[in-house]
């Protein structure tokens, strides 16, 4: 009965390690160590909001463009994403269509061209357009809010007829402990640091690289799904990643 006594009591004390031990790391910062795949991709909003125009811009009907037909780009609920980079990547959710697609980039007040590009797709899926920051297009400022738009151009002689959604980019000074964090090489703790300080584009476009590159990896679908979810794209978050981008 003692040995018995004595083997239940030792249980009890190496379980109670085991529950309070990972509690007592909880507020340990330990960037250099890599985040399981298996841990859910927190990302968390910033205190920052915009005009609404997330929904996918649906048009009556046309050649190019059939009834019902609609375009999503990925953002938050707020419509508005941080970004720490002067080229970065934004993502829309485009169906199929023979329809041309026009990004555009403007100012906050829409007077100012940073960058536009135009593209087709040979299938429906998800495609990113990366700003590029070199040649005669002006880098994204510090500080400064900008506007981008998909535009699905459903006649090209009345451009009025375009199906457009619009969102907002605001580049930021990551301060010192966020420089630091990102400074780990590893790919998976960076994705984090993005998701948990709310550098929205970051986030999406470093998930995206990971997945073109190990395109068979479960995981990964698997937290991008719940990304997309999680900030109320559940219609696009199972949809393909396509090319270019």
């Amino acid at each position: 009965m003692k040995r018995f006594l004595h083997g239940a009591t030792l249980a009890l004390a190496v379980s109670a390690i085991a529950i309070t031990v990972p509690r007592s790391l909880a507020g340990v910062r330990t960037p250099s160590q890599p985040f399981l795949l298996s841990q859910n991709l927190n990302f968390k909003p910033p205190d920052v909001t915009a005009p609404s125009n997330r929904q996918g811009g649906t048009h009556r009907g046309s050649k190019l463009c059939p009834a019902g037909l609609s375009i999503t780009p990925l953002v938050p609920p707020t419509n508005i994403g941080l970004t720490l980079t002067e080229s970065p990547t934004i993502f829309v959710y485009v169906p199929q269509t023979s329809a041309e697609i026009e990004f555009t980039l403007l100012t906050e007040n829409e007077d100012k061209v940073v960058y536009e590009k135009t593209f087709k797709l040979d299938k429906s899926g998800i495609v990113g357009v990366n700003v590029p920051a070199t040649g005669d297009n002006k880098s994204l400022e510090v500080g400064k809010r900008y506007v981008w738009s998909f535009s699905m151009v459903c006649d090209p002689d009345d451009r009025s007829a375009d199906l457009v959604v619009k969102g907002f980019v605001q580049r930021i000074e990551p301060q010192a402990n966020l420089k630091n964090d990102l400074a780990n090489p590893d790919s998976m703790t960076r994705l984090n640091v993005y998701a948990k300080n709310g550098i929205w584009y970051e986030t999406l476009a470093t998930l995206a690289q990971m997945r073109r590159q190990t395109p068979g990896d479960s995981a990964l679908t698997a937290k991008w799904t719940q990304l997309l979810q999680s900030q109320g794209l559940e219609s696009v978050a199972t949809q393909p990643l396509v090319v270019p981008f």
